[in-house]
């Protein structure tokens, strides 16, 4: 019998993955590869890449990875040598996450607030989550993913937004 593809989802940090773990929930039953999910702890876009590589992908227990990442920092800074050589798909978030949570529930902040990640993440944690302690905001995200992002909405925004398209590309569907 033949061994089944193995990838791991690697968010940025507990958000991305937490989000991430919600579309491999949605469509498990779709998904012919084993899929683990894990989030790094922040910080540049190379120190996370590194870190996927050093937890996970140096020990050769993953056929490919899904890195994603928000575009708010400068991504030129992962070498693409490193993903080509560590089979790692770079999947932006623009401007950040929330952005992209935003923007399928179709409630972006005004223009003149967008050009700051920030606004998006207090404009989501407000107005999605009802808070803005960091304490809460993943045990708050992860409770109202479902709700938030039903496979509905997902199926209905995935041709619209490219993150999402970009994530369930990588899982095959």
């Amino acid at each position: 019998m033949a061994r089944r593809e193995s990838i791991i989802l690697f968010g940025e940090g507990k958000t991305e993955a937490v989000f991430l773990q919600h579309l491999h929930t949605l469509y498990r039953d779709g998904i012919a590869a084993r899929v683990k999910v894990d989030a790094g702890q922040g910080g540049s876009p190379k120190q996370v890449a590194e870190r996927l590589i050093k937890k996970h992908l140096n020990l050769g227990a993953y056929d490919r990875s899904l890195l994603l990442i928000d575009s708010d920092l400068p991504l030129d800074e992962i070498p693409a040598s490193l993903l080509v050589k560590h089979r790692i798909t770079l999947v932006t978030s623009i401007p950040c996450l929330e952005g992209v949570f935003l923007s399928l529930l179709d409630d972006r902040p005004p223009a003149k607030e967008r050009h700051q990640s920030r606004n998006w993440k207090r404009r989501f944690q407000k107005n999605h989550l009802g808070t803005d302690r960091n304490a809460e905001i993943v045990s708050k995200l992860r409770g109202k993913c479902p709700s938030l992002f039903p496979k509905q909405l997902v199926e209905s925004t995935r041709s619209s937004q490219p993150t999402l398209h970009n994530i369930l590309e990588f899982l095959g569907l």
